[in-house]
């Protein structure tokens, strides 16, 4: 009796601990990126931009910024790191300097983040749209 006493207050006790542990969440793992507002996202993507602009209408063409009218935050949780970048439509108003005319055009831009710094992104031009009307 004495014996199968203890069996059971063992087998209470090491039932009661867990071999299995859950994985706990390192806040240092995780990637961190504060929302930026227009003003730094246009800051960051302008070099970009102000090379698709030359590309599309010549060396002396210049650009201002008329507003993000789409911006869409990505994640892929699927590769090791994960992966986040930006996509934003960016309306940008054109002027040539042989013609006084403006144009309205968009670029739409993917902001790649190796880092969690807006500065330390990478800005790839996807799409170059002429003349749009939004």
């Amino acid at each position: 009796m004495k014996k199968a006493t203890i069996l059971i207050l063992f087998f209470f006790l090491i039932g009661n601990s867990s071999l299995v542990m859950a994985e706990t969440i390192h806040h240092d793992d995780k990637m961190k990126i504060k929302p930026p507002t227009p003003e730094m996202i246009i800051k960051a993507v302008t070099p970009a931009v102000t090379e698709a602009v030359k590309k599309e209408h010549g060396d002396k063409a210049t650009w201002t910024p008329d507003r993000i009218t789409k911006l869409s935050i990505n994640n892929d949780h699927t590769v090791q790191p994960k992966k986040t970048w930006y996509e934003i439509k960016l309306k940008i108003h054109v002027q040539s300097p042989d013609k006084n005319e403006k144009y309205a055009d968009m670029v739409i831009l993917k902001i790649d983040f190796q880092k969690p710094n807006l500065e330390d992104a990478k800005v790839t031009p996807l799409e170059y749209i002429h003349d749009v009307k939004e």
